[in-house]
Order: C-alpha cells, then sequence, then structure tokens
C-alpha cells in the first residue's frame, strides 16, 4: 500500500538514530556482551538506513544524525536509586563512552555526512532532551520528522514519543529501524501507528518523493 501522506521536503527532516559502533557493529561494546548474532538486527538496516539517507537527500530534505555519548563520571546516573536496566541485568558495559571508538558512528554512516549535515550529540536516550535539536528543526521549519536507526525500543522511541509531544508529524520507515528484541521492535511499530504517526518502508517512501536512482547500495 503507498504512503498515503503529502511529503513537502522543505518542511521534512531525517533524524538517523544512535547507529554507532557500540549499537552496531560486532566488536562493540553490545556485541561483545552479548554476542554477535545480537547485533545482526542493527546491522541489517546500515544498507538500508544508507538508502534512506540517499532518498531524503535527493528529495532536498535537512538531515540529522545523532549520537549517545555517556560520561565515564556521570554523577546522575550514579545517584539512581533503581539500578538501570543493564545493571538489572548484571551487566556493566561501558557503553559509548566519550572519546572512544564505540560512541562513533560505524564508517558506512559516517561516510554519508555532509558539511550541511547537522549532528546531535546527546548524553540520554530522547535526541530532544537536553539538545539543540528542537531549536534547529524550528529554525528549519521542519514538520515532518522521518525516524531511522537504533534501538528502536529506547533511543528511536524516546525520540519519536518527544516529536509527537512537540506536535510534530511522524514517519516511522519500518525496515531503517532495528532493536534486539522482535517483540520490542513490533511494540514500537504498533505504538507508532496506533498514537504517534504512520509506518511506511523505505520503497514506499521512495515512491511517494519519487525519487529515483538516488542510491548505489
Amino acid at each position: 500500500m503507498a504512503l498515503d501522506v503529502h511529503i513537502d521536503p522543505a518542511e521534512t527532516g531525517l533524524v538517523v538514530i544512535d547507529m554507532q559502533n557500540g549499537f552496531c557493529h560486532p566488536q562493540g561494546a553490545r556485541g561483545r556482551a552479548f554476542g554477535a548474532d545480537s547485533m545482526a538486527a542493527p546491522q541489517a538496516i546500515v544498507p538500508t538506513c544508507i538508502e534512506l539517507i540517499r532518498v531524503c537527500r535527493a528529495a532536498g530534505m535537512a538531515v540529522w544524525f545523532t549520537r549517545q555519548v555517556h560520561y565515564g563520571d556521570d554523577r546522575l546516573r550514579k545517584q539512581r536509586r533503581i539500578p538501570p536496566h543493564l545493571d538489572r541485568r548484571g551487566l556493566k558495559l561501558e557503553l559509548c563512552t566519550r572519546g572512544t571508538w564505540d560512541s562513533e558512528l560505524v564508517d558506512e554512516i559516517a561516510a554519508e555526512m555532509r558539511p550541511e549535515d547537522e549532528l546531535v550529540l546527546k548524553h540520554r536516550a530522547s535526541a530532544f532532551y537536553n539538545t539543540t535539536f528542537e531549536s534547529e528543526l524550528r529554525m528549519k521549519g521542519i514538520q515532518i520528522l522521518i525516524c531511522a536507526g537504533t534501538t528502536s525500543s529506547f533511543c528511536v522511541e524516546s525520540t519519536i514519543r518527544d516529536a509527537y509531544a512537540r506536535d510534530y508529524d511522524i514517519i516511522v520507515p519500518s525496515d531503517c529501524i532495528a532493536d534486539t528484541d522482535d517483540e520490542a521492535q513490533a511494540s514500537v511499530l504498533k505504538n507508532v501507528t496506533r498514537f504517534f504517526g504512520t509506518v511506511t518502508t523505505l520503497a514506499e517512501l521512495t515512491e511517494n518523493l519519487g525519487v529515483r536512482h538516488a542510491t548505489g547500495v
């Protein structure tokens, strides 16, 4: 079924969330903790995210990339009374620590960045929390936000919820987001359809935009 939404590229932005070594690469912190197989889904969307970036760029959209960066001496995280989700699983990961390879975008995604693109450094799940992301969207006149990246049930959904609360229209290409948990992935897509926006595919979005031969992927 075709994507039945009018998309004006001038008021539409793409945000590619946390496609970093720590979340996507088998040798990243999460891959080392859970095994290389756990990275299959995040790795699988690298080519589709690249194609999505190129399609949106060809259509004339603004593009944002986010990087989750943790500080080893983050006192706010350490003061929590209820242990964080990884601690509850008995895992002590140095995940995406500031200044490490783990925190960098995977090479294939980093290669797609252009000087005109924006990079959002964030320290919590949502791209909106204590960042300049919303100001940049407003300054560029963005109303529709296309969300891609990982992890679907945490950083992606947190960003989607915050965007919806700020009255943005949300489009999620289902083959351009990934989770390490299939049930969690399905739940996010259900929530988007039910509450926050519309779920589509890269092919449907490409057809809607009328973009052809945008990629070599």
